[in-house]
């Protein structure tokens, strides 16, 4: 599990992160914690897309953690990660809090009611289908739902996601053979779609839920279709 904890306190940071550490060792669960003292960053660096739980506070000088909340909610689209839960002793912002859409609200001081926060969340990510890339950062987990399509790009593919773009040194055809079964097509060479995402397939191009165009070539436009239309059969 990667958690980000942000917080305009140092101390609190630390202790966060022991507590963290201390729950997810007792129940065993591998993680990776990050803190960050600066909400800004959190957003202009994209720091939170490598994260499955943000410990947010709420009272912080330069972007609350409202804020914060509301842009993550914003930029991550559909994507169920990162689940925020925020830390804070301001009660009397509960209900402002509420309207970010948090999965959950702690107080500083019952940080022991983290633990059924951290277990509900590991098992929300452990029953989901989830697909392991490397990364410059190290090993990221997309949910397969969120990912919307693949596009090869020199000796790159591109994984287009609902939290955005992630991209992993290897190629088109050792994706296809990994997410076929999965329901992801092949219209063109460099591509794959999640057939989840599409909405319409014309002559040349597949148009997508998103509103993006993909390139469709000849070569696969009958399989794509036939496929295409089978899905949308046995998903009844």
């Amino acid at each position: 599990m990667n958690v980000l904890i942000i917080d305009d306190e140092h101390a609190v940071l630390n202790l966060l992160k022991e507590t963290v550490v201390q729950i997810c060792e007792k129940e065993n669960i591998p993680i990776n914690v990050r803190v960050e003292d600066d909400p800004v960053s959190v957003i202009t660096d994209e720091k939170y897309k490598h994260s499955d739980v943000i410990l947010l506070d709420i009272d912080m000088p330069d972007m609350s953690g409202i804020e914060t909340a509301s842009k993550i909610n914003e930029l991550k689209g559909k994507a169920d990660k990162p689940y925020i839960i925020f830390v804070s002793n301001r009660d009397d912002l509960v209900f402002d809090a509420l309207k970010a859409q948090p999965y959950s609200f702690v107080r500083k001081s019952h940080l022991e009611d983290l633990a059924a926060c951290i277990l509900k969340i590991q098992e929300k990510i452990s029953v989901a289908d989830v697909y392991s890339i490397k990364t410059g950062r190290g090993i990221d987990n997309l949910y397969i739902n969120d990912i919307i399509y693949l596009e090869k790009k020199n000796n790159y593919v591109l994984f287009h996601t609902e939290a955005g773009v992630y991209k992993e040194r290897t190629t088109i055809e050792a994706k296809y053979s990994d997410l076929s079964s999965y329901g992801f097509l092949r219209p063109q060479i460099g591509y794959l779609v999640n057939v989840r995402y599409i909405e319409r397939i014309m002559k040349s191009t597949i148009i997508l839920s998103t509103g993006e165009d993909i390139p469709l070539s000849k070569k696969y436009s009958k399989s794509i279709k036939q496929d295409f239309f089978e899905w949308m059969v046995n998903r009844r």
